[in-house]
């Protein structure tokens, strides 16, 4: 079972919890899922040349044993070449109360020059043997964001700013969100406004727009004229903007105080 830990859609599952249930529902013992690893804080990762250190600290009374890999982060995008990073250790063990750094490194080819790539870090706690044939194990997967961003001429916030709302006059509700920029914006808790005040639906919680994309996003409540909204910095924070929308022409995103 994974425990997915991204900044922008959060999947915690209890470890505890999903003991107590499986033991009800199959009179088993099983030990709780261990969440000993910690990253420094960090909850997604920017990687500007070709080499990145990477800290895992183990929390925990025992030693743990972590496996660390990478991967493409947009595998529907049909991608299958070899990814040209590198992890210096796959597998490592953390004794009790230590830290442990791991490097990622670029060839420094393979990756585009013009726009961020996104990428997958994955670290697996791996849990110890079972101790019975009757006691359950529950490995924790923690993924992380990691955006290799090569040398650009505009900075991220030209990129918040930049994103733009447009209204689709021949589907009700639609909106097309542009990102024009070379950076992945991610936005959370998407609140849009009808006309008349009112809100339009439940918030969205989570959108992830590609350098140099459009996408549809759809709110069918009703006919929204503002948005608000937060994008995610490159620390993990939630800044906040917000935009008025205009049937005519598009409208770009402002910073809100």
């Amino acid at each position: 079972m994974n425990r997915y830990s991204s900044p922008d859609l959060p999947r915690l599952v209890s470890g505890s919890a999903l003991s107590l249930i499986i033991g009800f529902a199959f009179a088993w013992q099983s030990e709780a899922a261990r969440a000993d690893l910690s990253f420094d804080g960090k909850n997604r990762f920017i990687m500007t040349g070709q080499r990145m250190s990477v800290t895992l600290a183990n929390d925990g009374k025992k030693a743990a044993l972590a496996q660390v890999s990478l991967d493409w982060g947009e595998k529907a995008s049909g991608r299958s070449q070899t990814l040209p990073l590198a992890v210096s250790r796959p597998l490592l063990q953390i004794s009790s109360g230590q830290k442990a750094t791991v490097e990622i490194f670029y060839q420094g080819t393979g990756l585009p020059t013009d726009r961020e790539s996104y990428l997958l870090l994955s670290v697996l706690d791996v849990p110890p043997a079972a101790k019975t044939s009757h006691t359950m194990t529950v490995a924790l997967r923690h993924r992380f964001k990691l955006l290799y961003r090569p040398p650009l001429k505009n900075t991220l916030d030209d990129a918040m700013a930049g994103l733009s709302w447009e209204t689709q006059r021949a589907t009700a509700g639609r909106l097309i969100a542009d990102n024009p920029s070379p950076y992945y914006l991610t936005l959370s808790d998407i609140e849009a406004t009808g006309p008349n005040g009112q809100p339009c639906g439940q918030p969205i919680e989570h959108l992830m727009l590609p350098p140099f994309s459009t996408q549809p996003v759809d709110i069918p409540a009703c006919q929204p004229a503002s948005l608000r909204y937060q994008i995610v910095s490159d620390a993990g924070n939630l800044r906040p903007y917000g935009a008025t929308l205009s049937a005519d022409k598009k409208s770009h995103s402002s910073a809100q105080f």
